[in-house]
């Protein structure tokens, strides 16, 4: 009996667990991994994320700032600010590309299965080719619960202009990414997803998260990239969510 009690608040939990995390457009997710949900109304969350990479050309160091807010019911927007302190590989600029996104939660059923739809924009304010210059996009986030685990999937058709999208070529890309997530405690979960583009960029990932409290968390991954760009990383967050806004 008892373990069956267990298993039931197992899949409560995973099918229920809104991420503390801000996943990789800024939205609600996980490093690598996007997510079907929605951040309450009201609801503020703050993070900063410190992430190194090592390429072939050298070294690069990321401080993302993110920020992502619960306008209203089944509505999110964020925006991420990349910092950029350290450089070896291309001796870029301090900032790299400025994203904003938004996201709707179109559809949501009984046993975790939801929908949301997705838009982004980049701003070039970074150097290519460390960063992918201004980009528009749409796309769509759908999550199903199976058992304690969580299977994710998430496609975007995009735009990309380049450092100048009013004298370069304009060309389109597809992304997708397909990852998991489960509790393995209750305040600790772990992802694993695979990504990749119609550029021929794919790369693994896999992170683990940690509510620290009520309002606290912090996460840490690895990746490593199959393109020849990025050969890996290693990545850790902090974010803070706030009611009230």
């Amino acid at each position: 009996m008892k373990y069956s009690l267990l298993l039931i608040c197992l899949i409560a939990l995973v099918a229920n667990a809104a991420s503390w995390s801000i996943g990789p457009s800024g939205l609600s997710g996980w490093q690598g991994l996007p997510s079907s949900d929605i951040l309450e109304t009201g609801s503020l969350r703050v993070g900063l994320s410190a992430e190194f990479m090592d390429t072939d050309n050298g070294s690069i160091l990321r401080t993302p700032v993110k920020a992502l807010w619960g306008v209203q019911e089944d509505f999110e927007i964020a925006a991420v600010v990349p910092i950029v302190p350290l450089d070896d590989a291309y001796e870029g600029s301090a900032i790299g590309d400025i994203s904003f996104a938004a996201g709707w939660q179109y559809e949501t059923t009984r046993g975790g299965n939801a929908l949301k739809l997705t838009t982004r924009l980049n701003l070039p304010t970074g150097d290519e080719p460390r960063d992918t210059g201004s980009e528009i996009a749409v796309g769509g986030v759908t999550s199903t619960t199976l058992r304690d685990f969580r299977l994710s999937m998430s496609a975007e058709y995009a735009l990309n202009g380049g450092s100048n999208p009013f004298n370069d070529d304009i060309n389109d890309i597809m992304y997708f990414v397909v990852g998991g997530s489960s509790f393995i405690s209750s305040d600790m979960l772990v992802t694993a997803s695979m990504s990749g583009s119609t550029g021929s960029v794919f790369k693994a990932v896999t992170s683990l998260q940690y509510i620290i409290s009520e309002s606290l968390a912090a996460d840490g991954g690895f990746s490593i990239g199959l393109n020849e760009f990025e050969n890996f990383s290693v990545s850790a967050g902090i974010f803070w969510t706030g009611s009230g806004f």
